[in-house]
């Protein structure tokens, strides 16, 4: 039986031992606030067929019923989650340089983060359709939301794109990543894997993935529970920065 009492003591020494610590998270942390992740998006035929610009713009009331239930309702009734908020937590007690992403829930702002690297874009990113301009994910609680200015249909930021890598936040990921002594990887099944070979590696993940090979130390549980013993043990508040 795995003693999870005595990994949790080993991952908070790590913490207390190293000088530049970056999470790398993936939808397994954002979970527990019932957002979905790639994988059940590309399982449910009926949720990917909505999923889409065509769709957005074909049926978009159809198209934000779906988005709403994926997406902006667990992100306002149940996020952040409890790991969110500890992170904000290490970054504010300068335990933590910063968090790179590939989820674009923007839990991790609301949690009070504030050196995020989201490589996928942001669902504070939304834009018209119409005349371009850009309004944060607020105008996203709408049934469907419109351009406050011409009226036009918006669109999220992540969707207009296609689900493409913003270079610049790649860029941003890269640098945090470069000068990491300790990578904390958190619910990542690997579609971002620029993880230094130099770095020590902590794989949360109730799952096996690709990290647990390079990782000094591998944690099987989902990471609400791995951050709530960690936060004990450290200290820390569970809410967030921003309450």
């Amino acid at each position: 039986m795995v003693n999870h009492t005595d990994s949790i003591a080993q991952l908070a020494t790590l913490i207390k031992n190293h000088q530049h610590i970056v999470a790398l998270t993936g939808a397994g942390i954002s979970a527990a606030a019932g957002i979905p992740t790639l994988e059940q998006i590309n399982r449910d035929s009926s949720i990917a067929a909505n999923f889409s610009e065509e769709a957005l713009e074909a049926e978009p009331v159809s198209f934000y019923a779906h988005f709403h239930q994926a997406f902006i309702d667990p992100i306002f009734n149940n996020g952040p989650t409890i790991a969110h908020n500890v992170l904000a937590q290490l970054e504010h007690r300068h335990l933590l340089d910063g968090v790179v992403t590939t989820n674009v829930d923007y839990l991790h702002e609301q949690a009070g983060s504030q050196q995020v690297a989201p490589i996928w874009s942001s669902l504070n990113i939304n834009h018209c359709l119409d005349c371009g301009r850009i309004y944060p994910l607020s105008i996203l609680q709408a049934s469907v939301p419109h351009c406050p200015t011409c009226g036009g249909l918006i669109s999220p930021d992540p969707l207009f794109r296609h689900i493409a890598t913003l270079p610049a936040e790649r860029a941003k990921a890269d640098d945090c990543m470069a000068s990491a002594d300790l990578v904390l990887v958190i619910g990542s099944n690997g579609y971002y894997d620029n993880v230094g070979r130099t770095a020590t590696v902590v794989d949360i993940n109730p799952k096996p993935t690709m990290f647990d090979r390079q990782a000094t130390l591998t944690i099987h549980q989902d990471a609400n529970a791995v951050f709530t013993k960690l936060a004990t043990n450290l200290h820390l508040p569970t809410t967030s920065i921003t309450k």
